[in-house]
Order: C-alpha cells, then structure tokens, then sequence
C-alpha cells in the first residue's frame, strides 16, 4: 500500500466538541499510511452562519484555509462535511469568479495558483481498505449490528460541485468490510436542521425525531453517520423516549481495527452506546 500524504483541515467541531472523531481518525489513517499534515493556522470555514448573511466573508476565512493548503501542495483531506461544503464553494469561487479573486487578493495578499482537490475521508478510505488484507485488518469485526447509514443533506453538492466524486455508497462499503449488516430507508440524506438546532430547536426537533422514528422502524439498532453535525443533532434533539445509539463511521472503524480508545469515545455519546455493544458482545 502506497503512502499517501493530505494536507487536513480539522475544523471547529472536530477540535471541540467532536474530539473522539478526530482521534479516532488519525489512528484509521495511521493504519492506512494515510499521513495528516495538519494546517499550521487555521481558521473557522465560516459553515455556522456566516455564509448565509456574509458571502464574502464566508469564502474569505475559507480561503485563508485555502492558501495555507496551497503552501503544503497536497489535496486537502476534510473530515466535516459543513467544513468540506464551504471550503469546495470557496475553492470554486477563488478560480471563477472574478470578483471573489479580487477580494481575496486584496484582503489575504494571495490567490489559488491552481485547482486544490479537497477530499472527504469517505472518498479516500474505501480504496485503502480493498487494498488491506482483510483478515490480517479486521480485529474486531461488527458482526450482526443493524444499522442504517444516514449521510445528511451537506453533503449533497451545489451544481457547481458536480464534478466531485458521489459519496453514496462508501459508508456502506466501511461497514460491509467491518461485518455489519445494512437496513433499507429513505432518509439517508434528509436534512436534520443542521445549525438551527442551536437558533431555532422548536423546528429542528420534529425533523430529528422523525429521523430517529423511520430508522427505529426499519428494524435498525443504530445510526451510523458521516457527519459531526449530524451525529450531534440525532443525538441532542430526538424528542422520543426510545433512541437509537448513532456513530460516526471512522470511529466504529478504528474500533474494527483494534483501537483500545473505543470506550472513552462512546463515554463523550449523549446517547449511550454501551448497552447496544454489550448485547451484541462487542465489549471485548
């Protein structure tokens, strides 16, 4: 397996709040050769809210991202798929739109040489893992665990993105390798609110909880997720008495893999995890 080098951009969520995923993906890529060179200043991509009332502003602070991947000439690996969204919006602008380039060379003193690639996690990792021995991988395989794969609306592309490779698929494809078994639904990109949990909770909460709902009904014993947001929002804003644990795909995979951390990860859940693995007789 050939070693592969990204510039990454860990962002707001992955820093705070969503650590166990950004933990558990450098020891995946580690396993991977998959070597991380973090971006030494970065910045906030502006996914919150300021693209929404600053367009501008927003493709600026990702910009200033931007150029400092441009200075380490690698594609950009992301983990967030709100950070992943702004900054291939940003990236875009920076090469067509005249008005953006002037701005930005004003405000940053700088603009994109080339075009940067900026990959998701999910479209590097299922080629690694064909090319891994499996039997000589797979540690602790998910054998039995029903699941329902729940991608979320970010990332779906604007039309301009449309030359960006399609996700669909490879979160299934990571937890076929690991063992577990894939529930058919239709929510698999319905919008959870995203950053309105936090302004607007009264509209947000029905649209999780409708979520949570259909992937009970489908017979599944969890979530598994390719978002922080999302995972956040299943979590915090289910109005529902009965819950599903939810998971991000990289940290069932370091899990599969062999990590000890597993447990002080599944500690940070709002919606304990443990029962679930301890039925199917995970805790090992």
């Amino acid at each position: 397996m050939n070693d592969m080098n990204l510039a990454y951009y860990p962002g707001c969520t992955l820093d705070t709040s969503a650590k166990e995923i950004n933990e558990s993906l450098h020891q995946v890529c580690d396993r991977f050769s998959i070597h991380l060179r973090e971006l030494p200043d970065w910045n906030c991509c502006g996914s919150s809210s300021v693209h929404a009332v600053r367009t501008q502003l927003a493709v600026s602070l990702a910009a200033r991202n931007l150029f400092q991947a441009q200075a380490l000439d690698s594609d950009l690996m992301v983990m967030c798929a709100g950070c992943m969204n702004r900054l291939r919006v940003a990236e875009y602008h920076l090469r067509h739109s005249a008005t953006t380039i002037r701005v930005n060379e004003e405000i940053l003193g700088n603009r994109l040489k080339k075009p940067m690639r900026i990959r998701h996690f999910l479209d590097i990792i299922p080629g690694r893992l064909q090319e891994a021995p499996w039997s000589q991988s797979l540690q602790k395989p998910l054998s039995g665990l029903r699941y329902v794969p729940y991608y979320g609306c970010l990332l779906a592309k604007p039309p301009e993105l449309r030359h960006y490779p399609k996700l669909n698929g490879s979160m299934e494809s990571v937890m076929k390798w690991l063992g577990a078994e894939e529930l058919v639904w239709n929510y698999h990109a319905k919008c959870c609110g995203a950053f309105l949990s936090v302004a607007r909770p009264v509209i947000v909460n029905p649209m999780v909880s409708d979520i949570m709902e259909r992937a009970i009904s489908s017979g599944a014993e969890c979530i598994v997720t390719a978002c922080a947001m999302c995972q956040l929002n299943l979590e915090l804003r289910a109005d529902l008495i009965k819950r599903l644990p939810v998971f991000s795909t990289v940290e069932l995979l370091a899990y599969g893999l062999g990590s000890e951390d597993w447990p002080k990860w599944f500690n940070r859940h709002m919606i304990d995890p443990m029962p679930l693995f301890e039925s199917k007789g995970f805790c090992h």
